[in-house]
């Protein structure tokens, strides 16, 4: 953005593991990994990819969000799409009021999906342009220096950032369906138990994305939605997203497997309008405001799925379908331009959910008949058709409701990712995108 200072970084010291960690991180570093900006593929074949991410949103009106964090250790998991030799890490101040300075930061990997305590021996700094630490400017984001840390698949990453003044609202992402914790005061990013964390969050705070390198990395997918991408529904600290299902459906097919996924959903988010001071900030900015942060700026997007819509029909002021249709028409024309492929949903149904009505109903099927038919995407998911009731199609399938009649549950999810198409995926589809620079504030 402008005003924002940019800076580029190098990692100069090698990884070293033992050897329990080393069989848990995946083996020990490449010597053909390379650290450095740009998108050019590491000298062993491998390209940038997302192996984790979330979408930043503007503080709640109240709480820890809008109070912020002083000398605090925020530690937080990082579920992993795919693996790779070496990593680098995304925080954002993109909706601060003010500079925030990250101190020490550091990146291990967790004990387990529901504890703050580090493997042995896992924990390892991180830089930016060779520094322990860095300051932000408000409304600019920044990549850390490239780390040598052979991570696989279906990791939990624990990421620690020590904030160690005050840092006003926070950039966050509300909806996480996993546990963060917060310390006592001081920096405890080097903690390898979790007796000082002893504050507990469901939400991610500055940290919005992991990118991988290695032999067999291919790019990345993004999954841009609302509450029903984010997991609301799924279980907390179980991975049991669509996202989570969908990437390890990548990777046990060869002819998909190195790609990682992105999950941008952020619940309550719409395509046409962004959430407001006095509706829920949280809800974040409209689909059409952020895809160049959330998808174009992210690392060799091969394919973005786009799921949304739902909040625009059932949410005052009410949209029509027709607008809706519009609106995800924009979105893939501009991701058309950059030589992105699209796969556009369908809403699933929500009948005996509070904000159902028989208007919001005739506007869902008339979408999603439209998204069937509309020529401006390249391929269909036809989450409807997964996951309604055969006998009631206006409602979810009573195996796939979470509770509330809206959003799913963990098998829900799953039919909800194999019913994505991945024909259009598959190995020998050139890149799309190439990645932001290596710490840089952007």
């Amino acid at each position: 953005m402008s005003g924002a200072r940019r800076r580029r970084g190098r990692l100069s010291v090698l990884l070293t593991v033992t050897a329990t960690a080393a069989l848990l991180l995946g083996g020990a570093p490449s010597a053909g990994a390379r650290s450095g900006a740009g998108p050019a593929a590491a000298a062993d074949g491998g390209v940038w990819s997302g192996t984790w991410g979330t979408a930043p949103a503007p503080a709640a009106p109240d709480g820890i969000s809008r109070t912020g964090l002083d000398d605090r250790t925020v530690r937080m998991i990082a579920h992993t799409s795919v693996g790779g030799e070496e990593l680098r890490l995304r925080l954002s101040n993109a909706h601060g009021t003010q500079e925030v300075e990250f101190g020490r930061v550091t990146v291990g990997l967790a004990t387990s999906p529901d504890s703050a305590a580090a493997v042995p021996d896992s924990l390892r700094p991180v830089t930016f342009d060779g520094a322990s630490s860095t300051t932000v400017p408000a409304g600019a984001e920044v990549v850390s220096d490239p780390l040598p840390y052979p991570v696989p698949g279906g990791a939990d990453l624990l990421i620690s950032v020590h904030l160690p003044k005050p840092t006003g609202p926070t950039t966050w992402h509300w909806l996480a369906q996993q546990t963060s914790y917060v310390s006592e005061p001081g920096d405890h990013t080097g903690d390898p138990g979790a007796a000082a964390f002893t504050g507990t969050e469901t939400s991610w705070f500055f940290l919005t994305g992991v990118d991988v390198r290695g032999p067999a990395t291919r790019g990345t997918v993004v999954a841009l939605g609302d509450s029903q991408t984010d997991g609301s529904g799924s279980t907390l600290n179980g991975n049991g997203r669509w996202t989570d299902a969908f990437a390890r459906r990548l990777s046990a097919d060869p002819a998909t497997a190195g790609l990682g996924v992105l999950n941008k959903g952020i619940g309550g988010n719409r395509v046409l309008r962004d959430g407001t001071e006095t509706e829920r900030p949280q809800r974040g900015t409209s689909a059409l405001g952020r895809l160049d942060r959330d998808v174009l700026n992210q690392s060799e997007v091969r394919a973005v799925v786009l799921y949304e819509g739902i909040n625009d029909l059932q949410l005052a002021p009410y949209a029509s379908a027709e607008e809706v249709l519009d609106g995800l028409r924009t979105l893939a024309e501009r991701l058309h331009a950059r030589g992105i492929r699209v796969v556009v949903g369908t809403l699933t149904p929500f009948k005996d959910s509070p904000l159902w009505t028989a208007e919001a109903e005739r506007q869902r099927v008339a979408l999603n008949a439209a998204l069937r038919t509309c020529p401006d995407f390249d391929a269909v998911a036809d989450f409807d058709a997964a996951v309604r009731d055969p006998a009631d199609p206006q409602r979810v399938r009573a195996a796939y409701d979470s509770g509330d009649h809206i959003h799913l549950n963990d098998s829900g999810y799953r039919a909800v990712a194999d019913a994505v198409p991945t024909d259009l995926l598959a190995a020998g589809h050139p890149a799309a995108t190439a990645p932001r620079a290596d710490g840089r504030h952007v």
